[in-house]
């Protein structure tokens, strides 16, 4: 089965003005000499992100802060004290009040729009919160031998994206061993049964355990293509590679391959989204000690300071 790949990670850039000794352009992270002899250096990061992915900074904040962390508590009411916040918390039957000095709304749009909708002055933030629309996706995982790859698509290269026009299902791709260099070494001779994930959907062929393998990242759904993301798991995988070998030239079907399903994941981000967001901005500062953030206002990555 294909292992659980970490969250994406940093992505190395080459310098274009820079090259090795033997004439050819460094490729993305490859350490290159100074022709004056000095010492070695590496490309700046395009993308840059932790070694074990960002998905484990969470945990790590949350352990170096000393705080207490609840997870799985569903927060079902919001409303001002004389000193702060009240939060209503767990089921309707056995309801739970939790105060507190402040509160900052990191959830998606619309369920942030339910809780301030019973907050006073805060009904427009709530209204506006909720004409953010939201799409689907699925990440399909194809997992290939190193050989079928064409030369070219070998050398270089992180991957593309599709636009809509193209009619195609995949919207986006990326070559993730290829961009992410340090996850290669977690690939060689893993066979569909060697990473224990229960989440693996392997082709059936059992052809993962031999060599080095590469592994990318399919992206389907767009906003109102939810007939697409009904297809079975294996339909989409062999949508995918189809695609894949279209576009790319990558020969024969993947070896292993998975498919992960995100919910309404993806923000929108619609004519008038910037004064949308703006206003929603405006009204909760209102708010003493309340405040807003999220993928649905300025983006759906972090950016490089």
């Amino acid at each position: 089965m294909l292992p659980a790949l970490p969250p994406e990670k940093g992505e190395a850039e080459a310098a274009a003005r820079e090259t090795r000794e033997d004439g050819r352009a460094p490729q993305e992270g490859e350490v290159r000499t100074r022709a004056d002899g000095g010492a070695a250096r590496k490309a700046a990061a395009v993308f840059t992100s932790l070694a074990s992915g960002l998905g484990t900074l969470p945990a790590a904040v949350a352990d170096a802060s000393g705080a207490v962390v609840r997870t799985g508590s569903a927060v079902r009411e919001l409303a001002r004290t004389a000193t702060g916040w009240r939060l209503t918390v767990g089921s309707a039957a056995v309801p739970e009040s939790v105060a507190a000095d402040a509160v900052i709304l990191a959830l998606p749009a619309r369920p942030a729009g339910r809780l301030l909708a019973g907050v006073p002055g805060a009904g427009g933030a709530a209204a506006a919160l909720g004409e953010i629309p939201y799409a689907s996706m699925a990440i399909i995982t194809l997992a290939y031998p190193r050989s079928v790859f064409p030369e070219p698509l070998a050398r270089g290269g992180s991957g593309y994206l599709v636009p809509a026009v193209d009619g195609h299902a995949v919207k986006a791709v990326t070559l993730s061993t290829r961009k992410w260099p340090h996850l290669a070494g977690g690939t060689a001779g893993r066979g569909p049964d060697s990473a224990g994930s229960a989440d693996a959907r392997p082709s059936g062929a059992g052809r993962a355990g031999a060599g080095q393998l590469d592994i990318v990242r399919c992206s389907a759904g767009r906003l109102g293509e939810e007939e697409l993301l009904q297809r079975e798991d294996a339909e989409l995988a062999k949508l995918a590679a189809a695609e894949l070998g279209e576009a790319t030239g990558v020969r024969g079907e993947p070896a292993d391959w998975r498919v992960t399903r995100w919910g309404g994941a993806l923000p929108q981000y619609l004519v008038g989204h910037l004064d949308r967001v703006a206003s929603i901005r405006v009204a909760v500062a209102a708010q003493p000690g309340l405040a807003i953030c999220g993928a649905a206002f300025d983006g759906s990555a972090s950016p490089r300071a």
